[in-house]
């Protein structure tokens, strides 16, 4: 059973990584762009009963740090917070899971983009807060949220195939 999760995982991930980087990054909004690999992490993190997020979020990071010009370790810690900040809410906001993938989405979204930026900035990219913040962090932000709810469904019906829950007779 913990075989076909993480198979189902990995299938998944996959999935998100070449649509995203096939499609959603070739159909921006302003510089923004929705980032499908967070939303599945987001949503994947918040299920119950699902274990290895990070492992997960490390692998993508790994995946997208292939295809990104950011440096190397800046989409790996990106994706583990995360699943770190998916974590933490998913013990505070536990009876509305869909409410949680929003503030998920929303918090993780300026949490990674934040930090991108940063990055650029210690390595010397000579990128002002104001233009990323309007071109860049909110459209993308506004998009990753317009995907969240169907993202979830989809990730939602995937955890429930595999792992079926218990039915009281």
């Amino acid at each position: 059973m913990i075989l076909l999760a993480h198979l189902v995982c990995a299938l998944s991930l996959l999935v998100a990584y070449i649509l995203q980087t096939a499609v959603f990054s070739q159909t921006p909004m302003l510089n923004g762009t929705a980032d499908l690999v967070l939303l599945f992490l987001a949503a994947w993190s918040l299920q119950d009963g699902v274990e290895n997020s990070l492992l997960w979020a490390g692998i993508a990071g790994l995946l997208i740090s292939i295809v990104s010009a950011m440096p190397f370790y800046a989409p790996f810690f990106g994706y583990l917070g995360v699943v770190g900040i998916s974590k933490l809410l998913q013990r505070k906001v536990w009876r509305a899971p869909i409410l949680a993938m929003f503030i998920v989405t929303l918090l993780s979204s300026f949490f990674q983009l934040v930090f991108y930026l940063i990055v650029l900035q210690v390595n010397g990219t000579p990128i002002s807060w104001r233009e990323s913040l309007d071109a860049v962090i909110l459209p993308s932000t506004l998009l990753n949220l317009i995907f969240a709810l169907p993202v979830y469904a989809i990730v939602n019906d995937i955890v429930g195939r595999i792992r079926p829950s218990e039915v009281e007779v």
